[in-house]
This record gives structure tokens, sequence and C-alpha cells, in this order.
């Protein structure tokens, strides 16, 4: 069932996929506010004040989202789900910052979450150096692919994720890391930003472009 391609080398892959863009309006929200258009998870009070939106000069817009570093309980991950939109094929990419964090530092993008226990993860682990693709049932990760990567902390880094039926390409800063297959979870869901442990991570400039139907076929 599971099948992956590593390297570290290849082309360029873009938001600017064919159909049609969204960026997620990150400054809708209010500042030190949890953001707008987003479900947080773990659902208590405590934890979604870990959840804000803050300014930063550094980010693209002046504003981004920042999960503070709050371990969740029962050893939940902390998400926060984008309402809005469901996807199954789709291109989604992101900026994210590992601002800090003693035991964990980095973050990613959850993708066909169909609950804050089940989806498909691509994340960035700055101090390890590594980018991972894991698949997360019943609230229990397994990894299906991992490679060594430079992932400087404290620095913005774009992570894409190229979903197409059972086949996902992700990219780093604009150059394909690995290409990885799994046919597990097989339906639309939503996407979410992801942090692990006491990980201090911000995220900006998130965008997502449903591919077009033509592409969605065998």
């Amino acid at each position: 069932m599971l099948l992956a391609i590593a390297c570290v080398t290849w082309p360029v892959l873009g938001v600017g996929a064919p159909g049609t863009g969204t960026e997620i309006e990150i400054g809708n929200g209010e500042i030190g506010a949890p953001p707008a258009e987003f479900e947080l998870s773990p659902s208590s009070e405590a934890k979604q004040a870990s959840w804000t939106v803050v300014r930063d000069a550094t980010a693209k817009t002046g504003v981004a989202i920042e999960q503070a570093g709050v371990k969740s309980a029962e050893d939940r991950f902390p998400l926060a789900i984008y309402k809005p939109a469901s996807l199954k094929n789709a291109e989604i990419s992101l900026r994210l910052n590992a601002a800090g964090g003693k035991s964990n530092q980095g973050g990613g993008v959850a993708v066909r979450l169909s609950s804050p226990q089940d989806y498909y993860l691509v994340q960035l682990d700055a101090l390890r150096d590594r980018v991972l693709f894991s698949l997360v049932r019943g609230g229990v990760s397994e990894e299906i692919e991992g490679v060594d990567a430079d992932i400087a902390s404290r620095t913005w880094h774009t992570l894409t994720v190229r979903a197409k039926d059972d086949q996902f390409i992700v990219s780093l800063d604009g150059t394909w890391v690995f290409t990885a297959f799994n046919k597990t979870l097989s339906k639309a869901g939503r996407i979410a930003l992801w942090t692990e442990g006491d990980s201090i991570t911000r995220f900006d400039s998130i965008a997502f472009t449903p591919l077009p139907a033509s592409e969605e076929r065998y």
C-alpha cells in the first residue's frame, strides 16, 4: 500500500497551478484574537488562546497566525482547521517560521482532514532538519516518508504539497523533496495548520488551488 520515492532536487513547484486559487486572508482576524474562519482543536478556551493573530514585520502582509507552544491535553496535536473549504485533489502552500521551542520546533499542514484525529500531515522539523509525510489515524501518527533537509529556525520556509488521488508531491522553498503514495484517505477533507509539543510557530501566505477536473481522473 505504501510506496515512496525520495530525492533532494527537482523543478520548482508553484501555487499557480491550473484552476482557481484562493489565498486565506489572515489579516481578517483581530490582533491578539484567534484567527477568523478557523476551528481550533483542542477546543478548550485555554487551548484556543494559544492560536492568535500577531503582528510580524517579517511576514508577507505584516501579520501571521501564531501557535504559542501550549502542549495539548492527551498528547493531541494543536490544529487550526480552515472551515470554508473541503478538498481532495489540490495544491496547498504556506509559509511557516519555527520561532521557538525547546523539545519541538516546527509545524506543518494537515490535508484531507475528516476529524482532528484523522488526516494526512506534511511537517517541517527544524530541530532534526527533516521534512515528513505521515498518516494520522485515530490520533496515532504513522510516518510514510521522511527526508533530511536544511531547515533553519526563526526563518520563513515555504512548504507545498500537491495531493492528487494517492500521490503526494512535497516541496520545500520551491524545490521538490519527495513524492509519496498512500490510499488510506480517499475522500475530500479540510486543511489545517498543525504544530507539536512546545513549538512556537508562525504561519502566513496560506493558499490552495483545487486541481482541475481533467487532473482528477486516473
